[in-house]
């Protein structure tokens, strides 16, 4: 009963008659599956045990990313990337051109591609790291459009490169520190992870998956970009205060701080970055750019309901015995050696985030390796439920989070071409991920 359903329910949100809403579809099966017995409320209430933490962290960067856009940060951000990419030639005319009257739109700018995709790239990874896969595709997607004007929908237009560039990026750099992604926050709480221990294990992975991000979408589709880019800014002086401009900038490197006290103090990350969404819902309610209830329709909570009702439908999986058939695969992959072990088991977390979401992948891989000891393959299994669940539009939040955003802005991307670039990008980093990790295992062992 429990496979039936839970079929029932996966071909329904990959079908969608008459556009049934995610979460209306992930709630029902939740609901159905409690009324059957598939699941007890016993159950229900060790899901919600699991995910609550990282669901608030999840409500807080939504309302404290949507904030900051009304408050105008990104649109500053925009402005100062334009500036830093455009021609040495075009800069100090640039600079003026907005010195001398503040108030008017700016002229067109010519900008490298290719030192702004350089850039992008970077930075995207830097926010993944230190803002979670979520917060950075909430930050990204309207620099993306504050960078780039929208004309139509042509995949090979820079918006929709860019916007490609920055969604991968956020889910492939989300690997480093335990904040970085909410199946990390889940996965060292049910392991007991230490912040330093996480990073030991991750940090070659996370170089090794930015940079062959950088190769293989310059590869793929940077080279589409033409040579020059023509940008404009709309940002105005007057638009954010310095204060404002400080405010925001303050909270960003807070997040991390705290988390990292959090973590030693074993207070939950939820509770800072709700501090900090309601710090910055404040200041822009009172400086006048934010009405409330307005930035709270606009936010796409659905996302989060979705995903607690699908974890509940996977949980009744668990109860069906698909837990005990992951740990025989487990027993068996193990004995092919460590680097073939780690290989398949990060690849076969992959295409099962990509079918189920990663967070109940990564609940019922973390559930079938509590009892083993070797860590590394802890690692590999979040490899793959971090970059392979790119594989699919429903892998993880983050992309739903970006599609909800692109529906707001009035874009569409194809599905064939997104589930095309899905496969190439997302199986050459997570090899190279998974290298990184063989390698940080082998320099441990060493030592």
């Amino acid at each position: 009963m429990a496979y039936c359903l839970f079929v029932i329910v996966m071909l329904l949100i990959y079908w969608r008659p008459f556009n049934i809403p995610l979460w209306a579809v992930s709630t029902l099966g939740a609901g159905i599956a409690l009324m059957l017995g598939i699941v007890s409320v016993g159950d229900v209430w060790f899901v919600w045990g699991m995910v609550w933490d990282s669901t608030l962290v999840l409500v807080g960067l939504i309302v404290l990313t949507l904030a900051m856009e009304r408050i105008g940060f990104f649109a500053y951000l925009a402005h100062k990337i334009i500036i830093f990419a455009a021609e040495k030639r075009e800069k100090n005319r640039f600079s003026r051109q907005y010195d001398l009257d503040s108030t008017q739109d700016l002229l067109q700018i010519p900008c490298k591609s290719a030192k702004l995709f350089v850039f992008l790239v970077f930075f995207g990874a830097f926010l993944a790291t230190f803002l979670a896969n979520d917060g950075a595709i909430l930050v990204l997607t309207p620099l993306m459009f504050a960078l780039f004007p929208y004309k139509n929908e042509s995949i090979y237009t820079p918006l929709i490169l860019f916007l490609l560039f920055m969604s991968f990026i956020s889910d492939f750099a989300s690997n480093l520190f335990v904040l970085s992604n909410l199946t990390n926050i889940l996965t060292a709480s049910v392991f007991g992870i230490s912040f330093v221990d996480f990073v030991r294990f991750m940090a070659l992975p996370q170089l090794f998956a930015i940079l062959s991000s950088l190769l293989i979408f310059w590869v793929v589709l940077g080279k589409k970009l033409p040579e020059t880019l023509m940008m404009t800014s709309n940002f105005k002086a007057d638009s954010i205060s310095n204060f404002g401009i400080f405010f925001c900038f303050l909270l960003l490197i807070l997040l991390p701080i705290f988390a990292i006290v959090g973590a030693y103090f074993k207070i939950p990350l939820s509770l800072f970055v709700g501090v900090c969404a309601i710090l910055a819902l404040g200041y822009g309610v009172k400086i006048q750019k934010i009405m409330l209830f307005s930035l709270l329709k606009d936010s796409p909570f659905s996302v989060v309901v979705f995903s607690v009702g699908l974890f509940v439908v996977v949980f009744g999986l668990k109860n069906a015995g698909l837990l005990d058939d992951i740990r025989i695969w487990i027993i068996d992959i193990t004995t092919l050696g460590k680097e073939m072990s780690l290989l398949c088991i990060g690849f076969l977390s992959a295409l099962g985030s990509s079918l189920i979401n990663n967070l109940p992948m990564v609940m019922l891989g973390d559930l079938a390796l509590k009892d083993n000891h070797d860590l590394s393959f802890v690692f590999a299994h979040l490899l793959g439920c971090n970059i392979g669940a790119k594989l699919t539009p429903i892998g993880s939040l983050a992309t739903l989070l970006w599609l909800a955003n692109l529906r707001r802005y009035g874009v569409k991307i194809p599905l064939f071409k997104f589930l095309k670039l899905a496969f190439v990008f997302s199986v050459v980093v997570l090899f190279c991920a998974i290298l990184g990790l063989v390698l940080s295992v082998a320099l441990m062992d060493f030592d």
